[in-house]
């Protein structure tokens, strides 16, 4: 029951003055009241409650102040008691006191009150300093008087929020605290507080935060390098103020990483550095890292073990013969540090180290060392993986270029330079095949993806290309044969359609006699023709689909001036992505002046478009071509009497004496004999003889029929059938080819340097 009544007392305990408004007390003059003890007065409230509740504990509640001496006194409540009353009072009381948060109240000038037992261990304090103790001189544990400032001149009756202290040792404590006003009716007498310590609650969740990030952002590509920058850049963000990561060289290029323990001979790379400030590496990315020994980062490779140090308090004497890190530390404020070995299955990949200085000063302490041999392991998964595809790639690309040819022949009837990088999607190869009748095949394609076994299959293509062209297939008949030949060479489980794009090449037959060059081409873009005066044209080549797919494709023939130059190239010169005009036109202009020769031409496709070209491997192949003098040629059509043989043996000897090729006249007058012999003989066409003097010696016998001799071996009765077996063992090398309209042998015989 509310009441209105207030009385004064003195120093004495005597009641002075007497007011009340209640109709609940019976009236009662100020001469009854004044001058008796305060008891009295008291005596007399209670017994005018409420008889009904006779017997029942009664609650009086009684506000004081003091006024000079005397002490005023309002009574504010009487209410009939219960049991539960003392069950709530008992409550209150060991709410307080044995609540595991922190519970503190405070005055208007934020004194502090009462504080429990755990607000006293949060701020390390015995009760004595702290109750009746301003806030703000509490320290900085627990540092709350920002916050119960706003609660107390704000308009909002409570705050939640996050507040960060120390534990007394340099480590950082995190509390959650709500803070409320306590007011009497509309009068603000007071602030409380409830307090949490949520430090291992909140570095649990960072921690997870950490690891979650370190998981989608280190090793997203198989390259050490990039790895390394990864994992310094996750801790950087968070964790540490700078980060270094250094690894074992051999580790970079592939090799089996060390085992412990790792001694200064071992060479480390620094591999990535991050800092959140101005802080500079002492090695830079890339450079050889040097550490001194005995310090803590060779103790670390040593028994892969981590260390946690302060480098302004460290016992040992390292730094003392580390002048240059020393120093580094120092400017750079850095006050604690972790090194953590990366190591995978007892092998060491090298080592990281995080650094804290201005920016975090709380030092790290055992749970950041766990940490970070967490981030380390995942790190370190990452990196071996890097390292073994590392070590693939180095194979794969070391038997590519073992596949590849050292070196091209010395040709007259072109000059040639090509460019060749691997990458890390596509394997790219080129040839330069010797044709017979002082022909050239030029041939360029590329195997999806790159590996082992991507190599080896280059290399099977090669020799396939090889082989067809030594038949003189033409290009149009030789990629179809390739095509077949695609489905053997490379099978799949899933069936030739999964081929469908992986296999691309183009081939091209560049005649130096008639100046005809014939070309097709299988998922390959068309080259570039430049000719003499400098004008640049795509030769006008339909392209066929990719190989192993049973398509069928087309030749395009044109004749072209001599000292022309064909440029072939991989799609991904270009860069990634569609072809744009801008790259076509670079492209263009790199090719356009030729008066360097392919060299030239090679090098300025180089430096104007390799910085944009895509990490998919890139092969090149400029070809300038030549035409054969006509004074080295010589071309005739005979009969078909018995009489034209030994006409063909006396021209052809004519003109061997005309070249002064004199000990070549026997063995081309044997070989004119038998080759026009066997047209007259085996066939309906007539006999045409062509000579040709290169670097060998060529003689063509062509007809009109479309059937090939064979060798063969004649018995020992047999009065025939030994020609071509005579010839074969007179000549370098001979074969057959078809044209439009027939066919041509030639042999060729060697010829000395001096003629």
């Amino acid at each position: 029951m509310a009441h209105d009544s207030s009385f004064t007392v003195d120093e004495n305990g005597i009641v002075v003055g007497w007011h009340h408004e209640s109709n609940r007390i019976s009236p009662a003059s100020s001469r009854e009241i004044v001058g008796q003890p305060v008891g009295l007065l008291l005596g007399r409230l209670l017994d005018q409650f409420d008889e009904s509740h006779a017997g029942d504990p009664v609650a009086l509640q009684l506000h004081a102040e003091r006024e000079g001496s005397n002490t005023v006194i309002s009574v504010r409540d009487v209410a009939c008691g219960s049991p539960i009353s003392g069950v709530e009072s008992v409550f209150e009381t060991a709410a307080f006191e044995q609540s595991a948060a922190g519970l503190e109240a405070y005055d208007a000038n934020l004194h502090v009150l009462r504080s429990n037992s755990s607000a006293l261990a949060m701020r390390g304090l015995p009760a004595d300093r702290v109750l009746a103790h301003p806030v703000a001189d509490l320290g900085s544990r627990l540092p709350l008087t920002q916050l119960l400032g706003r609660v107390l001149s704000g308009s909002e009756p409570a705050i939640h929020e996050t507040v960060h202290g120390h534990d007394g040792h340099g480590g950082q404590q995190i509390f959650s605290v709500t803070a409320f006003k306590l007011k009497e009716e509309l009068r603000t007498i007071g602030v409380g507080a409830v307090i949490h310590d949520v430090t291992s609650q909140e570095r649990a969740q960072s921690a997870v935060h950490l690891l979650a990030r370190a998981e989608a952002e280190i090793g997203t590509t198989l390259d050490a390098m990039r790895t390394s920058r990864d994992l310094a850049s996750v801790a950087t963000r968070d964790f540490a103020d700078a980060t270094s990561v250094d690894l074992v060289d051999a580790v970079l290029q592939g090799d089996e990483a060390p085992a412990p323990p790792v001694s200064t001979d071992v060479p480390l790379r620094r591999a990535a550095f991050e800092a959140t400030d101005d802080t500079h590496a002492l090695y830079p990315v890339g450079e050889t890292s040097q550490f001194v020994s005995p310090s803590p980062y060779m103790q670390v490779l040593t028994d892969l073990a981590p260390r946690l140090l302060d480098p302004k308090t460290s016992t040992s004497d390292w730094l003392m013969h580390d002048a240059a890190r020393a120093g580094a530390l120092r400017d750079a404020g850095i006050h604690s540090m972790i090194i953590v070995p990366l190591s995978f299955h007892g092998r060491v990949l090298g080592l990281v180290s995080f650094y804290r200085g201005r920016r975090n000063t709380v030092a790290f302490d055992t749970s950041d060392v766990a940490l970070a041999k967490q981030l380390s392991a995942k790190a370190s998964a990452h990196l071996e993986n890097a390292r073994c595809y590392t070590r693939e790639r180095n194979t794969a690309v070391t038997l590519q270029r073992n596949l590849l040819p050292r070196s091209f022949p010395d040709l007259s009837a072109v000059s040639t330079a090509h460019f060749y990088t691997p990458g890390a999607q596509q394997t790219v190869w080129f040839d330069v095949i010797e044709l017979s009748g002082v022909r050239v095949g030029l041939v360029i394609g590329q195997v999806s993806r790159q590996g082992l076994n991507e190599s080896a299959t280059m290399g099977r293509f090669r020799t396939a290309v090889g082989t067809l062209a030594a038949l003189d297939l033409p290009p149009d008949e030789l990629l179809v044969h390739l095509d077949d030949a695609a489905r053997y060479i490379l099978p799949d489980p899933a069936g030739p359609q999964a081929l469908s794009g992986s296999l691309r090449c183009q081939y091209a037959i560049y005649d130096s006699v008639t100046g005809e060059l014939a070309i097709a081409a299988a998922g390959w873009p068309p080259p570039l023709l430049t000719s003499p005066a400098g004008s640049v044209t795509e030769v006008d080549l339909p392209v066929g689909p990719p190989l192993g797919q049973g398509a069928s494709y087309e030749s395009h023939r044109q004749h072209i001036a001599p000292q022309s130059t064909l440029t072939f190239y991989s799609p991904s010169l270009l860069g990634p992505g569609p072809r744009s005009e801008e790259r076509d036109s670079e492209l263009r202009q790199a090719v356009a002046h030729t008066d360097g020769g392919p060299k030239a031409t090679c090098d300025s496709i180089v430096e104007r478009l390799m910085g944009r070209r895509a990490d998919d491997g890139t092969a090149i192949l400029v070809a300038q071509t030549h035409r054969l003098p006509d004074s080295c040629i010589a071309s005739w059509t005979e009969s078909r009497e018995p009489s034209a043989v030994s006409a063909c043996r006396r021209r052809a000897s004519r003109q061997l004496r005309d070249w002064g090729l004199d000990s070549h006249v026997f063995t081309t007058e044997l070989v004119v004999s038998e080759l026009v012999t066997n047209v007259i003989r085996h066939t309906s066409g007539i006999p045409t003889v062509r000579l040709i003097r290169d670097r060998t010696l060529t003689v063509e016998v062509s007809d009109e029929a479309t059937t090939s001799p064979h060798l063969r071996h004649a018995r020992a009765q047999d009065e025939d059938g030994r020609g071509l077996l005579i010839v074969a063992s007179l000549a370098q090398r001979w074969g057959t080819r078809y044209t439009s309209n027939g066919k041509i042998i030639w042999v060729e015989e060697t010829l000395d340097e001096d003629e």
